[in-house]
């Protein structure tokens, strides 16, 4: 892909995806004990991965992700996936798969009868990252 083309892709992206990638921007600053992660195989540099020591688990606004330390591949791939619905959806996103995500992750604990990867917002992620699992 040309360099003018690429760059037009981008910006159109970061259009298409302005209401979480604007969220996303906004939750970063409060978020304590940053640390910018990089060298993921399959996830893109223009993906900035964040590590943050006040964070539960994982969230994927637009082309920012956070993520709590310790960092592990399977799980920054997974919030890549959100990334990739992110880009699918633009600004259903959050409706179609934010929202829904994040009350999912609020009322699921382990212990619960159904796996956390079997909700539907969590299935596609995986899938469209390639990541394999049993799902309960």
């Amino acid at each position: 892909m040309s360099r003018a083309l690429s760059w037009l892709v981008s910006g159109l992206l970061q259009v298409w995806q302005f209401p979480q990638n604007l969220i996303g921007v906004v939750f970063g600053c409060f978020l304590k004990g940053k640390r910018r992660l990089s060298g993921i195989d399959g996830i893109p540099p223009e993906i900035r991965l964040v590590s943050a020591r006040n964070m539960r688990g994982g969230i994927s606004l637009g082309n920012f992700v956070y993520l709590r330390p310790p960092v592990y591949e399977r799980m920054a791939r997974h919030e890549y996936g959100h990334c990739l619905q992110s880009r699918l959806l633009g600004p259903l996103y959050l409706p179609v798969i934010g929202l829904p995500s994040l009350l999912w992750a609020i009322w699921w604990h382990p212990g619960r009868p159904v796996g956390y990867y079997s909700f539907y917002t969590e299935r596609w992620a995986d899938r469209l990252a390639g990541i394999e699992r049993n799902h309960r």
